[in-house]
């Protein structure tokens, strides 16, 4: 429970630094954890599988990372504000061609290994591209997504925890992750909702550079209360996909970077997915 805490702290902070930093210094600190997340993440899955599959080819995920960020930012930079992840899909597709090619060339290599790293690109690289594309909205949503992400995934996963390790009752899944309660489930709700109204407290008061998203009180709680709602929804669906792949890989954690919480993907299974919530809803509300 002591070296658990201890890896808390430290990830709380890495949190709590990236935030301060991309919000009053430059933007591109926040692209570089996701970048850095995405590469540790990508090759914890490409180990994942090779425990039950075909290995993946470790080198086409990294390069996906690089030259996927170099197409979004060019794209949204230069060419269309707004469509980045296009870029970053155009090279997945590119990279998806190079892979089959070279699998289904080489004398080690066959289909199977290009299909696992597939697997890796789409899961969890590709799904990550999403909290990229919340780094580049105006500055108002781009803060409360930025906020929304770190603040919603990380209450439902405590409110999760404590709720069902209090109450524990009727189990939500078994068969894919035997811990997991109802009870759990609904204090996740709760926390995730709790995450987004603090958001708007900060919005409504203009803390940490926030803003109201639309005009009117009324209407910006509707909003906070349905990212908070479908925030915690998805980051407890993203950790049971996360579980499903872990056991189908028979493994426990996907890695042992963080002592008592596991791997990169372990931590950011749920947040991933809670990003790509946050991207489509807020995306509807630029427009």
């Amino acid at each position: 429970m002591k070296t658990r805490s201890i890896t808390a702290i430290f990830i709380a902070a890495v949190y709590v630094g990236t935030i301060l930093l991309s919000i009053y210094v430059n933007e591109i600190f926040f692209d570089i954890f996701v970048l850095m997340i995405a590469i540790g993440a990508g090759l914890e899955m490409c180990r994942a599988l090779a425990k039950k599959f075909s290995p993946a080819v470790d080198l086409f995920v990294v390069l996906y990372v690089f030259f996927g960020y170099i197409a979004f930012y060019f794209v949204e930079k230069y060419l269309s504000e707004g469509m980045g992840l296009a870029g970053y899909f155009g090279v997945l597709a590119i990279m998806i061609a190079i892979c089959f090619l070279y699998c289904g060339a080489s004398k080690t290599k066959t289909i199977r290994n290009a299909m696992s790293t597939l697997l890796a690109m789409i899961y969890p690289v590709t799904i990550l591209a999403y909290m990229l594309g919340v780094n580049y909205f105006y500055m108002q949503y781009r803060v409360n997504a930025i906020l929304l992400i770190f603040i919603v995934s990380c209450l439902t996963d405590t409110f999760a925890y404590f709720v069902g390790s209090l109450l524990k009752g009727p189990k939500l899944c078994p068969k894919i992750s035997p811990k997991k309660t109802v009870s759990g489930a609904i204090g996740g709700l709760l926390g995730g909702i709790g995450g987004a109204m603090l958001v708007f407290i900060f919005a409504r008061y203009e803390l940490l550079n926030t803003a109201l998203l639309v005009s009117g009180t009324a209407i910006n709680i509707v909003h906070f209360l349905m990212l908070g709602l479908l925030g915690a929804v998805f980051t407890q669906i993203g950790d049971l996909v996360a579980s499903y792949l872990k056991r189908r890989c028979g493994i426990k954690d996907y890695g042992n970077i963080l002592p008592g919480h596991g791997g990169v993907l372990d931590r950011i299974d749920g947040m991933m997915l809670n990003a790509v919530v946050i991207y489509i809803y807020m995306s509807f509300l630029i427009i």
